[in-house]
């Protein structure tokens, strides 16, 4: 049996396009920072923490070009979820999230996802969203429409999860705390997993991250964990480099270009500074740090992840589009994800330091987060502006980002950055055309179709709203 998610999206996600394409560019400010806060009996010091995160993030970011564009805030509790808050309006926010409190609760799960789903339909496209909880989901069952939500809306999502009681403690399976780990992945972001003790000094990548102008350089994940050596390259443009892993029972060596080393047990070496909080390892490069192939050679028979970042206006923005012919034959943007045993086609959107002509692109292409360094070949056209077709002879299996590699001509310094939400190909192409609109007190109808590229088989369907409409479907 193939089962599949048909999730229905509000239309508002639509209009954020274009605002979202800009925030990317560097044209509009800093992202989106959105909280979705557990506010259960136990979360009081979680809560308190959270609150301090944000109101540093407005103090010191107010009136800066990191000033985060818009504050989204989503409680959750149990069986409650919601509202969702949102402002432009740095005072209003803080008002808001003093007014949480810790309360009710009992049973272990919470809402857990379902005020992530709130946090995902109503943000902006492209946003860090942050969650705080100690308790599993009782809501597992929207984990896959959670990852399409990510994968549609190219949002980042971290998870601080913190113990309490000792009860609570013993009820929290590692796996059910790999659930929020599958979803940090998929999205780019960090699963924290500290004391409430510790909380307070695992929140720096909430503020590393609420910045502008942030790109991924390197994101890789081994499950199970491995030696192994991970090459990246960072070039002249870059600030605040800031690599970051998660895992437990790891040992590193960090290897500069001039082949100056520092190891994870120097606190303060020579290639910058390392913090370890729960299971987060975070280094923060020094200013001074050298352009060129960087080696950060890792050891532990556990899983763990890697993550390089930092602040550079040599970006991108990609779609998968699929060619439509007519009188005005073009490229548009594909409905869900690139099929299996096919080609590929992106369209990749590039900035330089000084627009699309202060870089020379060398290599497009896609790359395996969780398996083997290869990257798929393809072919690039030029197609003006700093837009560029890809076409991708043969998606990787699993998950996958897009990695590009180029030239500064500025610096004259190698490049490389990499997409932060892992895509993957479906044998399942799912189709829905709107012929009507929907009006109050009317009943609303969706046709959609279902192809596959493979021999077929029993379907089950299943749909779902985000704003929790009556509805029905065919099972």
């Amino acid at each position: 049996m193939i089962q599949f998610d048909l999730s229905l999206l509000s239309m508002n996600q639509v209009r954020q396009q274009q605002p979202w394409r800009r925030r990317m560019m560097g044209i509009a400010r800093s992202s989106v920072a959105c909280f979705v806060i557990d506010t259960t009996g136990s979360m009081s010091d979680d809560i308190d923490e959270a609150r301090a995160v944000v109101y540093e993030i407005i103090d010191s970011k107010k009136g800066t070009q990191d000033e985060p564009s818009e504050y989204i805030l989503v409680p959750f509790n149990d069986p409650s979820f919601g509202p969702m808050i949102r402002t432009t309006d740095p005072d209003k926010m803080k008002k808001e999230i003093s007014k949480l409190k810790a309360t009710g609760g009992g049973d272990i799960p919470e809402m857990c996802l379902s005020g992530l789903q709130l946090a995902l339909t109503g943000a902006p496209a492209s946003s860090h969203i942050y969650v705080f909880t100690d308790a599993i989901a009782k809501d597992i069952a929207l984990k896959d429409t959670i990852v399409a939500l990510i994968r549609r809306t190219k949002s980042t999502v971290s998870f601080f999860m913190t113990g309490a009681s000792r009860r609570r403690r013993r009820s929290i399976r590692a796996a059910s705390f790999d659930d929020y780990k599958d979803l940090a992945l998929a999205s780019g972001g960090q699963a924290i997993q500290v004391s409430k003790k510790q909380l307070p000094e695992a929140t720096d990548v909430i503020l590393d991250t609420s910045t502008s102008a942030l790109v991924t350089v390197l994101q890789r994940a081994r499950q199970p964990g491995k030696q192994e050596t991970f090459p990246f390259m960072l070039d002249e443009s870059l600030q605040n480099v800031t690599i970051y892993i998660t895992g437990t029972s790891i040992t590193f060596t960090l290897t500069n270009p001039a082949g100056v080393s520092q190891s994870n047990t120097e606190a303060s070496g020579k290639l910058g500074t390392i913090k370890t909080v729960g299971n987060l390892r975070r280094i923060r490069l020094s200013a001074d740090k050298l352009t060129g192939t960087w080696q950060l050679n890792i050891k532990s028979n556990q899983p763990y992840t890697l993550k390089v970042t930092g602040q550079s206006t040599i970006t991108f923005i990609y779609d998968f589009v699929e060619s439509f012919k007519g009188p005005h034959p073009g490229y548009a943007v594909l409905s869900g994800r690139p099929q299996a045993g096919q080609t590929a086609t992106l369209m990749v959107s590039v900035m330089g330091r000084k627009g699309p002509s202060s870089m020379t692109v060398g290599n497009i292409g896609l790359i395996t987060v969780s398996g083997p360094e290869a990257m798929s070949n393809s072919t690039m056209t030029d197609m003006g502006n700093g837009d560029i077709l890809v076409t991708v002879d043969e998606v990787p299996e699993g998950e996958f980002v897009v990695i590009l590699k180029g030239t500064d001509k500025v610096s004259n310094s190698e490049f490389q950055r990499q997409s932060t939400t892992q895509m993957s190909v479906s044998k399942v192409n799912i189709q829905a055309v709107v012929d009507s609109s929907v009006e109050p007190g009317e009943a609303f109808k969706l046709p959609f179709s279902v192809m596959t590229q493979g021999s077929g088989g029993q379907y089950s369907i299943n749909a779902r709203n985000d704003r929790n409409f009556p509805m029905s479907y065919p099972s």
